[in-house]
């Protein structure tokens, strides 16, 4: 018998989607790049959005690197300085991804649990 025969048979069966947004074949943004974005506005700097999300510094910045460079525009205004040591912000244009992400992903997620329920009693039970 494969350990795929021996998972836990009374965890009930789910479903999940992923919506993403593309430019040219590049992500720009997805659920995970979205709930970065939010967390950077959140705490007001990638450093802080980093350590809420307990990812890497470094791999914050490389993920906000490349959204930038795939969607063509930035993503994030910075001031730096000061007596708060600066402070980052969304861009109008990254909002924008943000609310046209979760147009499409929330009721996409809605209705495949809705279609799944349904399909539920039709999974074999172990």
């Amino acid at each position: 018998m494969s350990d795929r025969a021996t998972t836990n048979p009374s965890r009930p069966f789910e479903v999940h989607t992923k919506v993403w947004i593309e430019r040219a074949g590049e992500v720009v943004i997805s659920d995970f790049l979205a709930e970065l974005l939010e967390a950077v506005a959140t705490a007001g700097s990638v450093a802080g959005a980093a350590e809420a999300l307990d990812l890497p510094y470094r791999t914050a910045w490389k993920k906000l690197r490349e959204m930038e460079s795939a969607a063509g525009f930035d993503l994030l205004a910075t001031s730096s300085g000061g007596s708060d040591g600066g402070h980052t912000t969304l861009s109008a244009e990254a909002e924008q991804l943000i609310r046209a992400l979760h147009r499409v992903s929330d009721p996409t997620t809605t209705l495949a649990h809705k279609r799944f329920q349904a399909e539920r009693d039709e999974l074999p039970e172990v």
